[in-house]
């Protein structure tokens, strides 16, 4: 070997340790080069809220005869909206005495259906003074109140009357109630054209229809959805309260009772509100 080789010569051991050493560069340099095609997408601040379906209803004494009102009746109004409240009580009921109570039903944020039931429907007879003894016999003392007291509801009122000239158009379903009493009673003095044929309902045929639960509808009979964009969350409709001159004694001291029930349920998802009068989201008063 002459000199010019061995200014350029490597002995074997010195190529393999040079190569060793590039190899070792060579994969150092590919970790820190090489990755895998990426890409990430997010979604933040997820959130799901329960909706809210809230009903209050009020009752207001809108007209009522001139003892009633002497009473300081007329004006009363009770707002229920969570806790039950105390509704009518009248005491010295006689022939001739009638109130109009008007009902507000509101709710909220959701349209809601209503149904209107009542409950713990109660009579007596109460006294048995001579009079209604005449009447019944010595030894009878029925409770006739609920079937002599007008019990009918109205759809609409105007409040600038004052008085029962306010009261335009019977339910259609309340106004076709089977007929119990022996005499067909009517409330005098009533406003709107009312078929000559209606039939007023007393309170034990009011009962008959509201105890199983009564649905409010529209005019055409479809569930009626309240606070929808039609009818902006308030429903109304008045009951009118009357006892005609023709009763007579028959109810001296008779005494009636019941609760008045107000529930809702949602409009959406809801074919079959309160299924058989299920009660939900109640609303005494």
């Amino acid at each position: 070997m002459n000199a010019d080789d061995n200014s350029i010569g490597l002995s074997r051991r010195k190529m393999l340790a040079g190569l060793g050493a590039i190899g070792v560069a060579s994969a150092g340099a590919g970790l820190g080069t090489t990755a895998y095609f990426s890409d990430t997408e997010t979604f933040q601040d997820n959130s799901l809220t329960a909706g809210t379906l809230d009903m209050s209803v009020t009752a207001e004494i809108v007209a009522a005869d001139d003892y009633w009102t002497g009473q300081g009746v007329v004006g009363l109004s009770e707002t229920a909206d969570g806790d039950i409240v105390t509704g009518i009580q009248v005491d010295d009921v006689k022939p001739g005495d009638w109130a109009i109570i008007c009902f507000d039903i509101e709710v909220g944020d959701n349209p809601g259906y209503v149904q209107v039931r009542t409950e713990n429907f109660t009579e007596t007879g109460g006294a048995n003074p001579g009079p209604e003894q005449d009447v019944e016999g010595d030894d009878d003392n029925d409770a006739d109140l609920g079937e002599f007291l007008l019990t009918t509801v109205w759809q609409d009122y105007d409040d600038a009357s004052g008085d029962k000239t306010g009261l335009s158009t019977l339910d259609p379903v309340f106004n076709n109630a089977s007929n119990s009493l022996s005499i067909n009673y009517e409330p005098s003095n009533v406003g709107g054209v009312v078929d000559s044929d209606a039939h007023y309902t007393n309170a034990r045929e009011a009962d008959g229809i509201l105890n199983q639960g009564y649905l409010i509808r529209d005019n055409n009979g479809d569930l009626l959805p309240i606070n929808d964009v039609g009818n902006e969350g308030v429903y109304s409709f008045c009951l009118l309260l009357e006892v005609p001159f023709q009763v007579g004694n028959v109810i001296q001291g008779d005494t009636l009772g019941f609760d008045l029930v107000f529930e809702t349920e949602q409009v959406r998802h809801n074919d079959d509100p309160f299924n058989n009068s299920a009660p939900v989201n109640t609303t005494p008063s």
